[in-house]
């Protein structure tokens, strides 16, 4: 049994997002007493939060989850053992789990859903959603070559993959929903304060646009998997702003666009000043890791590896003494 974890406080907050008038609020019986017309607050992040009475480092973490899940990603692994989030709390850090915009327990923005049903507004304006199948899950997080089929390394705990299905939910995808998330991790950091932040998949490119507006309190990021096309959408006129925050971009196998699109973003950012190290699992002898590194059976020792680094690259000169 694992020694027990002392919480100096937690607690849970919004940040960002707006108040907007919504005509509709019941898609079903729109004039039910119950469900009027009236304001609704759309487009925030929610985040939970824990300090542990032995904080270590000055920085807290706020950990991101990709599309198509929820900061739960973070929490108990499929077959049972602690996430990222009790790891680091164990290891002194002071932990804030993040639901995205339209996500989770942030809520979503219903109001074209129940208009479009309605009748009152084209189908097109429908937003446009989806979701990871079981088949999907398997192959895009590259835990085996074909639904059902397991890689003979796979360091995900497949037989537990039922386990891990309940997790994903409901992705809203429109090209605003980038920008709506950016403006309320911005909002996010601006209650925080300085904290360094993990992203996963899709909030890479997310974590990287929250920095550039907030380069003096985003103090690193930990992008694990960051999505193929993240980088190129960062313009070299925004290079050097970015280049204040140090970043480590971790990868795990068979992910060759990964590593191609990683590396050459490096070669544009490190001449700008940027601090960037790319940590391609394999090429230490680390093997049999998919997407979804924060569940598998050596979440723990990749863990370790970012801890380490930024141990190195952020907290050195941030000691816990100067909270």
């Amino acid at each position: 049994m694992s020694d027990p974890i002392v919480i100096a406080r937690q607690g849970s907050l919004e940040a960002g997002g707006r108040a907007v008038y919504a005509a509709v609020n019941d898609g079903i019986d729109p004039d039910h007493p119950r469900w009027p017309p009236g304001h609704v607050h759309i487009d925030h992040v929610y985040a939970s939060y824990q300090y542990p009475a032995d904080q270590k480092y000055r920085y807290p973490i706020l950990l991101n989850p990709g599309g198509g899940h929820t900061a739960r990603v973070y929490d108990t692994t499929p077959d049972g053992r602690e996430g990222w989030s009790t790891q680091l709390l164990r290891a002194g850090f002071a932990v804030y789990n993040v639901d995205r915009v339209n996500s989770g327990r942030s809520g979503s923005d219903t109001t074209a859903i129940n208009e479009v049903r309605l009748g009152r507004r084209p189908i097109a304006d429908l937003p446009g959603l989806n979701r990871y199948s079981f088949e999907s899950c398997w192959v895009t997080f590259r835990w085996g070559p074909r639904y059902g089929e397991a890689f003979p390394d796979t360091q995900f705990p497949i037989e537990y993959a039922d386990a891990y299905y309940p997790q994903t939910l409901t992705a809203f995808r429109n090209p605003d929903e980038d920008a709506k998330s950016v403006d309320a991790f911005v909002a996010l950091y601006d209650k925080v304060g300085p904290a360094t932040m993990q992203t996963w998949s899709s909030s890479g490119l997310l974590g990287m646009l929250t920095a550039l507006r907030r380069p003096d309190v985003v103090k690193g990021i930990l992008a694990v998997e960051t999505s193929v096309t993240a980088f190129e959408l960062i313009p070299d006129g925004q290079l050097e702003t970015l280049a204040q925050v140090p970043i480590m971009v971790v990868i795990g196998d068979r992910a060759p666009d990964r590593i191609a699109a990683t590396t050459a973003f490096a070669e544009r950012f490190r001449p700008r000043g940027g601090d960037i190290t790319i940590d391609v699992l394999p090429d230490s002898g680390i093997f049999g890791n998919g997407h979804t590194l924060m569940l598998e059976r050596n979440n723990d020792a990749i863990l370790r590896r970012m801890i380490a680094w930024l141990e190195e690259h952020v907290y050195r000169a941030a000691s816990i003494d100067s909270i």
